[in-house]
């Protein structure tokens, strides 16, 4: 009797099922992992939060709003941290509860085993590649011109009492204390260093701050001008004053609305912004923020390929071990991802391959040890 036909049959009966059945044991993984490393990426954003709230008084639906139009850029990290716990948790028991060997002996290979989750991985890739494109954009403009209209109502928001601020170009600020209810300032020093002037130190007793159009404008009280020329250190000047008013202008704003910078962009006005870019490294820029909306997308899918040679090799899954590891190998990925960027934004590596960079290194990485997994070596 010739069985070959049949064991043939079998399998392609049992694939459906078996990949059902991996995804099925992947998705509460994705799940745990996506929510865990989003709440501890939001955990500082929380923080942040409750001061705005409580200490600096700002309304409850001005917070709400930050916080919605923060969660965006962490979900565009979690989304693939999840993938890798997922991958790493599934595998991982799975090889520990001999589960693939069995499989295997059913002549169902181990890139087979990966296919389904790779599968998911590329349509996790593409939406997420999508999201950074129209979504995360727009909602890190709405969180940029939200902040921009708390801060022109508590233009105090951004200071720490009892440390230097420097506030614009040229302009150093301190004060002893600080009332961000009132925006009054207590114990003012302000240091001014403009081109083509002397600088200039001014103490105050108290005073207010406010934003007036595209300025930000210091009404000073009890004071006085401390005005100094370091290449003629004898010639030194004081000046007192009652009331003082300092205007500062306010960079990234054109007519009193807010300008977007990279982050804010979507894809055709990043490229937009390129092609018409007069200098090297502001060109760069922007194809750096491009290049990003597609390469964090398509780490997803090369966390599958990392993380189930990786969930073969350990050999233990569960969700705790997959958290750990993936904690881990994110950590290397992002330290890459950011060592790049950095180097991209000083003009010495090309955004392509800084970008692209931290999957290709780990791209090959998995596929080295899927190698040494399947081959028992």
């Amino acid at each position: 009797m010739n069985t070959k036909g049949c064991s043939y049959h079998l399998q392609r009966c049992r694939v459906p099922v078996l990949y059902k059945y991996l995804l099925k044991q992947g998705i509460v993984p994705f799940i745990a992992g996506s929510l865990l490393f989003t709440f501890i990426l939001l955990m500082d954003r929380i923080f942040q939060l409750f001061d705005l709230l409580i200490g600096k008084e700002i309304g409850l639906i001005q917070v709400v709003m930050i916080f919605v139009y923060s969660f965006p850029f962490i979900i565009a990290l979690t989304v693939p941290m999840g993938v890798l716990v997922a991958t790493i948790a599934t595998y991982g028991r799975m090889s520990g509860d001999s589960e693939f060997l069995a499989l295997r002996s059913l002549g169902i290979t181990p890139l087979r085993l990966m296919s389904p989750f790779l599968s998911i991985s590329l349509l996790i890739a593409i939406g997420m590649s999508l999201f950074n494109i129209y979504v995360l954009p727009e909602a890190n403009y709405q969180l940029k011109n939200r902040l921009v209209k708390i801060s022109r109502l508590r233009p105090t928001l951004r200071l720490q009492q009892g440390r230097f601020n420097e506030i614009s170009r040229g302009y150093t600020i301190w004060a002893d204390s600080i009332n961000h209810a009132t925006s009054g300032l207590k114990g003012v020093k302000i240091y001014e260093e403009l081109s083509g002037e002397s600088p200039r130190v001014i103490y105050a007793r108290s005073g207010d701050m406010y934003v007036a159009g595209d300025s930000l404008t210091l009404l000073l009280r009890d004071g006085e001008f401390h005005r100094f020329d370091p290449a003629h250190p004898t010639n030194y000047r004081i000046l007192k004053f009652t009331t003082h008013s300092v205007s500062i202008p306010l960079g990234g704003r054109k007519g009193g609305s807010v300008m977007r910078s990279a982050r804010e962009m979507n894809l055709r006005q990043l490229l937009q912004h390129a092609s018409g870019s007069r200098s090297k490294r502001e060109k760069w820029r922007y194809l750096l923020e491009a290049h990003k909306k597609f390469s964090i997308p398509v780490a997803s899918i090369v966390f599958v390929i990392l993380g189930v040679p990786l969930g073969m090799w350990i050999r233990q899954g569960g969700l705790g071990n997959g958290l750990t590891l993936s904690f881990i190998m994110f950590m290397v990925y992002y330290i890459m991802l950011v060592g790049g960027e950095e180097i991209c934004e000083r003009g010495n590596l090309y955004p392509s391959l800084s970008m692209w960079t931290p999957n290709i290194i780990l791209g090959l990485l998995g596929i080295f040890l899927f190698y040494k997994v399947i081959n028992g070596k």
